[in-house]
């Protein structure tokens, strides 16, 4: 797949998370952390179609390519919608961000480092674990009439 291809599909991902974090801080469900949980919808949907585009544009799909693909994908998202977040919360709306303090405990004093590390890691484990989760429908199975037809049986 085109890296051109990744890329586009990355910044859709991340122009979708940012929608998404804009529309329920908006109505006022900003600091309600478990809404995040369809982020990973988000970004699950868009490295379903990364994967579709690769396995349509291969000639003999590998999974790696897959693999690659949607993880490279989900990382830039992620990135993207990180550097969003750290220029929203402390520019922008700092509010949110004491909102949120209550609801990380951290060691020290740096909640800025623990609200994005929160963010990031929770990006980088959604595009770790969905191409895992995808690629099983695009894996053609080796135990196939022909294969079968073409092994010897043990027991002879």
């Amino acid at each position: 797949m085109k890296t051109t291809q990744t890329t586009k599909y990355s910044i859709l991902m991340a122009l979708a998370l940012i929608v998404y974090f804009l529309i329920i801080n908006k109505i006022g469900y900003g600091a309600k952390s478990y809404l995040s949980l369809f982020n990973a919808v988000i970004v699950g949907i868009g490295i379903f179609f990364v994967i579709r585009d690769v396995h349509k544009n291969t000639v003999k799909f590998k999974y790696l390519d897959g693999f690659v693909a949607g993880i490279k994908s989900g990382f830039v998202a992620t990135l993207i919608f990180t550097v969003f977040m750290a220029i929203y919360l402390f520019e922008i709306d700092p509010a949110l961000a004491q909102q949120l303090k209550k609801q990380i405990t951290t060691a020290g004093e740096e909640i800025e480092f623990a609200l994005l590390l929160s963010i990031l890691l929770s990006g980088v484990a959604t595009s770790i674990v969905t191409p895992l989760l995808i690629l099983p429908i695009y894996m053609k199975s080796w135990n196939t009439k022909d294969t079968r037809k073409k092994q010897k049986p043990l027991n002879q």
